[in-house]
């Protein structure tokens, strides 16, 4: 099935103009909204956008604010001068009236990556009932960088909001390249593909440092997801599933997706499932095994959401 592939934009607060990318089948069947990673962007998303459309989904993707296209309203890793990372996940729910607006009546789903995957946490306990199914790829849980939070407030008074955060950057090269001795990038803990890893190293919109005060922003705000009393805001019977490689260093190995699939259950909510891949890193739709990851990924869609009127 060809795929229709446009542009555009949206004005949010803050006099922010959203990107977003669009890849749309002639008669889709349902929308997936995806949510990219930090030091990132959406385009990188194209490959699993192309499956999707393909399957007959739509597929909307936008660069958050401080990343790819978007990013030159303040330089790549800024999100705002305050409450970015809330604005941020405010520009998400603006993107899901659209997609209604534009296909009324079809369900949609949301794939959130990383970072992303994390807004879309939030976003599911402020907009659960806004999407039909959510998918968790790479994922973790806030409450594993709490205790930098003091480090990075001293960071900020010494440097300001805007400056990269050298402590964070410290952080990921270090602590999660740390895993692979052999390692021959700093990004090796993205995928075991060193394909995939260059083709990341090479793109000028990949890599950067996100600012101090995105980091706070992030770690301030989305300390909601680890309430279990809040997640209980999620509707009970939601479809989410959560895929990750057993190697990825931003759960720990995994350790921290088994605290958020307790946590899920501890919420009631009933249509919670998982798919760990052994012997993979963090990027698992860039991964060697990127094909049967997709192909696992639409077999559960498949099974989870419906077009309107089945």
């Amino acid at each position: 099935m060809s795929a229709k592939e446009t542009e555009f934009t949206f004005p949010s607060a803050g006099d922010v103009k959203i990107h977003v990318y669009q890849w749309s089948p002639a008669e889709p069947r349902a929308a997936v909204q995806i949510v990219h990673g930090a030091a990132e962007h959406a385009g990188r998303y194209h490959r699993v956008a192309k499956r999707l459309v393909d399957a007959g989904f739509a597929v909307f993707a936008n660069d958050h604010r401080g990343h790819g296209k978007t990013a030159s309203n303040d330089g790549l890793g800024y999100f705002a001068d305050a409450d970015g990372w809330n604005l941020a996940v405010d520009d998400l729910r603006m993107l899901n009236d659209m997609i209604h607006d534009q296909l009324p009546g079809k369900p949609v789903a949301l794939l959130g990556h990383s970072m992303g995957s994390l807004m879309a946490q939030q976003y599911l306990i402020e907009n659960g009932s806004t999407v039909d199914a959510a998918l968790l790829s790479g994922s973790t849980v806030v409450d594993a960088f709490t205790e930098v939070i003091a480090v990075l407030e001293e960071e900020c008074e010494q440097y300001g909001r805007q400056a990269p955060s050298v402590i964070m950057a410290q952080l990921m090269t270090d602590q999660f390249n740390a895993e692979f001795p052999d390692a021959a990038t700093e990004y090796d803990w993205l995928s075991t593909d060193a394909d995939e890893v260059q083709l990341y190293i090479a793109d000028p919109l990949c890599g950067f440092d996100l600012c101090i005060g995105s980091w706070l922003d992030m770690l301030r705000s989305n300390a909601v997801t680890a309430d279990v009393e809040q997640l209980k805001k999620i509707p009970r019977d939601l479809p989410l599933y959560i895929f990750a490689g057993d190697q990825d260093p931003v759960s720990n190995k995994l350790e921290a997706l088994h605290v958020l699939l307790d946590r899920y259950q501890q919420a009631g909510l009933s249509n919670v499932s998982h798919r760990f891949y052994a012997g993979y890193r963090h990027e698992m739709l860039n991964e060697r095994n990127r094909d049967a990851v997709t192909e696992d990924l639409l077999t559960w869609l498949d099974e989870n959401i419906q077009p309107a009127g089945t």
